[in-house]
């Protein structure tokens, strides 16, 4: 029998070396939510069907690795992670308010394979429950511009930003009765010509003259507070208080120092009908690629898996389309593997030596390899730096005859002796440490 290797279709076998940048850029993308005071938690991978389809959400759910276990539990690979955070919001009524949530680990669609979309894909959520505040929107933005800031990519990427009420209400107040279909159609408006959108509006039954008005109001964008003015005259009264709002927010991401990635918009509107507020997406500001991830405020989803309503803002992360983002700026890979000692012996007989060494180094927080399988000395330097060792401890008898050991930096080529009992004291006043 011959077992296919390959892969499958939308899932990837991630060695050391690809890895490695996926790892650094997990990091980055932590390291920003810790620093804004999200706490990490661990939810399932796999979760109860009825989470998405008690909401028939179509785009998802028609998705889903959906099937019964062997206990006749109707279960999914989770698609996306939000539904699972309110669920596991709604068991616990003991939190205290805000609660800062943020987890990483892998989703499942099948869904169609391109550039930055897979079918196996990795995401981080970050999530603000608790609270119903401009503050807590411009704080889930603000740690999400950041990473892109870390990662030198703020001037390729810019957040679209909108609020789904204040869309709505617009539509309506200017005679749009069927807002529903229209806005399902807007969400889409970014991948067809005019023509296209016009024509899709029209079949779920907006007349022609309601279509072009829909497309002439979606076409409002640009800097958030210049945008201002043009919403009030387009909202009715009774949503005045939505363009406050979005004037707050415009003004607390300059605070933030992020307002120039920022950009209001319209035309964004979320698939997942959850969203209850504000909505937003980044995107490749040179428009080669897919929206890189989303967010928004989702205030009536907890309520949906108990008895208390919770209000709620987040945003998930999207690794792929952001590797595809540094490919393209030049900035792949973020890092390499790399071995920080390789501790050579120079013959068996100093082998347990050179295993102390290691341990006392790996003691110092060090990654550090030694031979396993009784190599030559050429053989293990050419190991050490196919491993891309940054430095080779050499240990051999003659050397520790005379109290000392040789260190190799691997970039120069520079060997240097040492006292055999001042290895660490050495790396310390070279900041190796």
């Amino acid at each position: 029998m011959t077992i296919n290797l390959e892969s499958l279709k939308g899932t990837y076998d991630r060695y050391p070396d690809k890895w490695e940048t996926w790892k650094k850029l997990i990091e980055t993308v932590e390291e920003t939510a810790e620093e804004f005071g999200f706490r990490q938690i661990d939810p399932p991978s796999i979760e109860r069907q009825e989470l998405w389809t008690e909401k028939k959400e179509d785009s998802v759910t028609d998705e889903m690795y959906a099937f019964t276990d062997k206990g006749d539990n109707e279960i999914t690979l989770i698609p996306e992670a939000t539904p699972g955070r309110a669920r596991l919001m709604q068991k616990r009524k003991d939190l205290k308010t805000p609660v800062k949530w943020y987890s990483t680990g892998k989703r499942w669609r099948y869904e169609d394979v391109t550039k930055g979309r897979d079918r196996e894909f990795r995401q981080t959520d970050i999530d603000i429950f608790g609270i119903e505040s401009v503050e807590a929107d411009a704080e889930i933005i603000a740690a999400a511009a950041s990473i892109f800031q870390k990662l030198g990519l703020d001037n390729r990427v810019e957040f679209k930003i909108n609020d789904r009420k204040l869309l709505e209400s617009i539509l309506e107040a200017h005679g749009i009765e069927k807002t529903e279909e229209a806005m399902k159609v807007v969400d889409d408006k970014e991948k067809m010509t005019k023509e296209e959108f016009l024509e899709d509006l029209t079949d779920r039954g907006l007349t022609r003259e309601d279509a072009e008005q829909v497309d002439q109001l979606t076409d409002i964008s640009g800097p958030i507070l210049e945008n201002i003015e043009e919403l009030r005259k387009k909202a009715p009264e009774e949503v005045q208080e939505s363009v406050d709002r979005m004037e707050s927010l415009g003004e607390a991401l300059e605070s933030y120092g992020v307002a120039s990635m920022c950009r209001f918009d319209l035309s964004i509107v979320r698939g997942l009908a959850y969203y209850t507020g504000l909505v937003f997406e980044a995107f490749d500001s040179e428009g080669e690629l897919r929206a890189l991830f989303g967010g928004g405020r989702y205030d009536e989803l907890v309520g949906t898996f108990g008895d208390r309503e919770v209000p709620a803002v987040g945003f998930a992360f999207g690794y792929s389309p952001t590797i595809e983002l540094l490919k393209k700026e030049d900035r792949y890979p973020l890092s390499e593997v790399e071995t920080d000692v390789y501790v050579l012996s120079v013959s068996e007989s100093v082998r347990d030596v050179a295993l102390d060494y290691a341990t006392t180094l790996r003691e110092e927080g060090l990654s550090v390899e030694t031979d396993l399988t009784g190599r030559s000395f050429g053989q293990q330097l050419g190991y050490a730096d196919d491993m891309n060792a940054k430095r080779v401890l050499i240990i051999g008898e003659r050397d520790l005859e005379n109290d000392e050991v040789t260190m190799k930096h691997m970039d120069s080529g520079e060997e240097e002796a040492l006292d055999k009992d001042e290895v660490v004291e050495h790396l310390e006043k070279e900041d190796f440490l």
